[in-house]
């Protein structure tokens, strides 16, 4: 029987969410340190994923359904890979609720390379089919933010566009523990952040995500780039 693969891109349109300002009361400034550093950028610094990446409110789902690290000493996660066959593990949507029984469907192998530069780390990724056709994918590097220890990591950015002709915003959020052989337990997320008017519900709701993962467990180290 033939798979069809189903480019992630397709299955993902975006969104919504506010940014909450908190009181500073002088008698407790370490509390009210950590509650307001997503906003302050301070996060980075603690070795945290902020909450203008995972809203709060959703952030205990997305965790139970992969692992979100931190800390201030990454690995060095340079280095291109294939995620080969992508399955939908997680989701906040109803309607991919027979789809993740069912085994995570098939979904296009994911091409990554993760490149340093400067002092930053940069992300560039593509799409392929089952059939060899290129289903999406960026040409221009990415920024991205890496926190994590030892071998763990999570890096993480956002991306802004258009989806159906209105303005979009969604974060994307990766993890994994490097080995010498490529990525194990890479978890591939997206998680909506912002959309503009959308009075027919074309596009899902504010704070929904969806979780993939490498079907084997593992994005091999492969040159494509």
């Amino acid at each position: 029987m033939k798979k069809y693969l189903i480019p992630l891109f397709l299955l993902f349109s975006l969104f919504f969410m506010l940014l909450g300002c908190g009181e500073n009361p002088l008698d407790n400034i370490l509390e009210n340190y950590l509650k307001n550093s997503s906003s302050s950028g301070n996060d980075l610094s603690l070795g945290l994923v902020p909450n203008t990446i995972i809203p709060d409110d959703i952030k205990s789902s997305v965790e139970a359904k992969m692992p979100i690290h931190s800390g201030t000493t990454p690995p060095d996660i340079s280095g291109q890979y294939i995620a080969s066959r992508m399955i939908l593990i997680g989701s906040s949507l109803n309607g991919d609720r027979d789809t993740i029984l069912a085994g995570g469907g098939h979904f296009a192998d994911l091409y990554i390379v993760f490149t340093e530069k400067a002092n930053k780390m940069y992300y560039r990724a593509k799409e392929i089919t089952q059939e060899g056709e290129v289903a999406s994918g960026n040409s221009d590097d990415i920024n991205v933010e890496v926190v994590g220890e030892s071998n763990n990591f999570t890096a993480y950015f956002i991306e802004e566009g258009q989806t159906e002709g209105i303005r979009t915003k969604r974060s994307v959020v990766i993890s994994g523990t490097m080995t010498s052989i490529g990525i194990k337990d890479f978890y591939y997320s997206f998680i909506s952040l912002e959309k503009g008017p959308d009075p027919q519900n074309k596009l899902v709701p504010v704070k929904t995500y969806r979780v993939f993962k490498d079907s084997d467990g593992l994005a091999e180290k492969y040159d494509w780039f």
